[in-house]
């Protein structure tokens, strides 16, 4: 849902409401992506080593929640600082999505092909349940207060984390 919200809304907000270009927000977009190259494996190894998944994924959760809605609140039409802003969202994404697939997998065994399917299947549920209620959503509210639901969307995933048995 965060993926599916986040890549339709963000450059139509950038652009319509910013003010940004499309070139500026190509830029912003490569940038933010950044952090899922750079992070997801020494992450793997922190959570193999030291601390476990729980620990990261709630971490993660709580960075990409806070950075999603402060996206609602940037006055600023910097990219430098929409560019930070972006790029921690996905900072907290990253920790999320590879905190996600090694717990899962720590998880199962061969004879799990079912839950595989169903885990596997939870993205494009995620891509036809996350624009479905953001057009809901865009009913009642502005556009910019998008973020603000996403990022209460993703808090409610901290619990969820804090709540998995400890693989450290």
């Amino acid at each position: 849902v965060f993926y599916a919200i986040m890549v339709v809304y963000t450059p139509i907000y950038l652009h319509e409401s910013v003010g940004f270009t499309w070139r500026t927000i190509g830029v912003l977009f490569t940038a933010m992506l950044v952090p899922f190259v750079l992070l997801q494996y020494p992450l793997g190894r922190l959570a193999d080593r030291l601390l476990g998944e729980k620990e990261i994924l709630a971490a993660g959760f709580s960075v990409m929640a806070l950075a999603t809605i402060a996206l609602s609140f940037l006055t600023e039409s910097t990219a430098l600082l929409w560019g930070a802003v972006l790029v921690l969202t996905r900072v907290g994404a990253a920790a999320v999505e590879i905190m996600n697939e090694s717990y899962f997998f720590k998880h199962i065994k061969e004879t799990d092909a079912h839950l595989i399917s169903l885990y596997r299947g939870t993205v494009p549920l995620g891509y036809l349940v996350g624009p479905a209620s953001a057009t809901i959503f865009l009913l009642a509210f502005d556009l910019r207060f998008i973020f603000i639901a996403l990022g209460l969307l993703m808090l409610a995933g901290i619990p969820l984390a804090l709540s998995l048995r400890d693989t450290k």
